[in-house]
């Protein structure tokens, strides 16, 4: 090993599998295609799509411990939106309300064992507003890749309602991890990505694009 080894940033990505009655979800296509490097960071695509399942995305803090990632971004399907989202935070509780794939919910009780003591709402510590701009400018500039006008810029933006199933169950997780690593005042790096309901090999392609945009973004507004 090289005596001062260069300090190499890491983006961990995951997406989702089947749920419901999307066979083919979008957010684990476009992971699986993205490259190996952006930027100069290296992108750590888990290599299985996650299940849409509470008790299993538990499990989620055995990913992170594993590879200490610079920036975590989960991506999932919100298949009544027809654009690209970053989203804010995640609630604690409310995961009682709809069952998973396996047909269970996580119960109150649960969420008063696992995260009692943890705080009702998390966010995420990067910039948001920031990547945005930066995400727009990127796509801008890479406009000519994507096939048709209508084409030439996804709509891409910041929200605040990641909802209460799992895709805000595994965001929580994922922030309470850090919250607990680094403390109140820490850092959280992690983001939900929202994709629509993409289908299909140029959809894919195209949310490969704006993904690396939005990975190139993250990178810029940090400073990695």
């Amino acid at each position: 090993m090289a005596e001062h080894e260069a300090y190499e940033p890491t983006v961990l990505v995951t997406g989702f599998g089947q749920f419901l009655d999307i066979r083919i979800n979008p957010s684990w296509e476009i992971a699986s295609l993205l490259p190996s490097t952006i930027n100069g960071v290296r992108i750590i695509v888990h290599p299985e799509p996650l299940k849409a399942e509470y008790h299993s995305l538990l499990e989620v803090h055995k990913i992170l411990e594993k590879h200490r990632p610079d920036v975590v971004i989960h991506m999932g399907l919100a298949a009544d939106r027809e654009y690209f989202a970053i989203e804010k935070g995640a609630e604690r509780d409310g995961y009682h309300e709809i069952p998973d794939e396996k047909r269970k919910v996580f119960t109150r009780a649960e969420t008063k064992k696992v995260w009692g003591k943890s705080p009702a709402r998390l966010e995420s510590t990067l910039d948001l507003e920031d990547i945005l701009r930066m995400w727009k400018t990127n796509l801008n500039s890479s406009a000519g890749k994507f096939k048709g006008k209508d084409k030439a810029i996804a709509d891409v933006r910041t929200s605040d309602d990641v909802g209460n199933y799992v895709c805000g169950f595994v965001y929580y997780a994922s922030l309470e991890w850090f919250w607990r690593k680094y403390g109140p005042q820490g850092r959280r790096r992690v983001l939900f990505f929202h994709v629509p309901n993409m289908q299909g090999k140029d959809d894919f392609e195209r949310g490969k694009d704006v993904t690396t945009a939005l990975i190139k973004a993250v990178s810029d507004s940090w400073g990695m």
